[in-house]
């Protein structure tokens, strides 16, 4: 994060003052369970040294689309295996008995809104040399940084 005396932080206090801030860019990552910031670091800082909320831009992974097609079958199958499932129960038992749409048409609208909104898991490969290799990466990328003892 840059600090406050940062050139682009004091750009963007002002900006924060006056609710024009750009949003921050952060992306869901499940493994982590948190957000990473993708940019707008110096925007968070201004926003935080003014004592603001900052506007946020969340980017998640939603379903991929080969698998799309599959989800939606199984939506429309779990949908009319309700409708008969009911249509049964209707014609052993009389009238008396919904016909089903009224429960399962809220879960197939659910099934489908949750394609388009419903966070995935992120993606992760192991990193060829395991735990060592992290290690050693970790070491190199932060030598020589100030960082708070844990």
């Amino acid at each position: 994060m840059p600090g406050v005396d940062d050139s682009r932080v004091k750009a963007y206090r002002k900006q924060a003052r006056e609710g024009t801030l750009p949003p921050v860019l952060l992306w869901w990552v499940s493994g982590l369970d948190c957000h990473l910031i993708l940019d707008g670091h110096a925007r968070l800082a201004a926003a935080i040294a003014e004592s603001v909320e900052p506007p946020l831009l969340q980017l998640h992974r939603t379903v991929p689309g080969d698998d799309r097609a599959a989800r939606i079958n199984e939506a429309v199958q779990f949908y009319e295996n309700e409708l008969a499932r009911f249509a049964g129960l209707r014609a052993l038992h009389g009238p008396s008995v919904p016909d089903g749409a009224a429960t399962a048409g809220p879960q197939f609208v659910r099934l489908l809104h949750d394609l388009d909104t419903v966070e995935q898991p992120t993606w992760a490969w192991p990193l060829p040399g395991g735990e060592d290799q992290w290690r050693r990466i970790a070491r190199e990328v932060t030598a020589g940084q100030d960082w708070p003892a844990t």
